[in-house]
């Protein structure tokens, strides 16, 4: 558990530079342990995420609502989306060993092993979606800057995307560094979506580590990733 651990949780630098299927690697090696390590840290992001749904959606509507979590892990998110009543929700996720423990737990349809990078996902028609969420999952080897792109594709006009990111990634991750927050402003300039709202946490995880939970109202299905990557 300690080396799997501090070399998933720990040590992001160790990441860097990593190709997709190697930090797939890392995570998978450490599947078994990763509830209990984000257990110890008194890891909130996916609570705030699941409260910001519940928010937005009735909860006379939850159970229709068709949730995708991207960079899914093991399902913690996806609980807390259960536990407020929402129901239709699908993984995506590229460690093998992440699913293999999220499906233990019974909260996803599907379970999709990709990695969420700005490609098209074929087996995701555009508009899939009333929602997408994703926790935990802005950080060095996770998911690229030109993961929104695929996020905005993937979700209906009206249908909500929901995410937090620490403070410190901003500008500790070289993917994300003046390029992160930007191309999220360009992303709603040019009108595919609409801020709702950015909440400011002062615990992710750790009784520290501050960050936002950041919602957008999309607006439009037609994403040209080119002229933005």
């Amino acid at each position: 558990m300690e080396n799997s651990g501090n070399f998933a949780f720990d040590d992001f630098g160790k990441r860097d530079g990593m190709t997709p299927g190697k930090v797939a690697d890392v995570f998978t090696n450490a599947a078994g342990t990763y509830d209990e390590v984000w257990a110890s840290r008194n890891y909130r992001d996916h609570i705030y995420i699941a409260e910001g749904m519940a928010d937005y959606f009735q909860a006379d509507v939850r159970d229709s609502v068709r949730i995708l979590d991207a960079a899914a892990g093991t399902g913690m998110l996806a609980e807390q989306l259960w536990a407020r009543g929402f129901s239709q929700i699908d993984g995506l996720d590229p460690s093998t060993g992440m699913m293999t423990e999220a499906m233990k737990k019974g909260v996803y349809t599907d379970y999709y092993l990709e990695f969420m990078d700005g490609h098209t996902i074929k087996q995701l028609v555009t508009d899939s979606y009333n929602g997408l969420v994703a926790a935990a999952a802005f950080n060095t080897g996770l998911l690229p800057c030109a993961a929104l792109l695929e996020m905005a594709r993937l979700v209906k006009p009206g249908g909500l995307i929901c995410f937090g990111v620490p403070d410190a990634r901003f500008t500790d991750v070289k993917e994300y560094n003046n390029r992160l927050e930007p191309l999220m402003q360009r992303i709603e300039q040019d009108g595919l979506w609409k801020l709702l709202d950015k909440k400011h946490y002062d615990d992710f995880y750790d009784d520290a580590n501050p960050g936002n939970v950041f919602r957008y109202i999309v607006c439009a299905s037609d994403v040209n990733v080119k002229q933005y990557v």
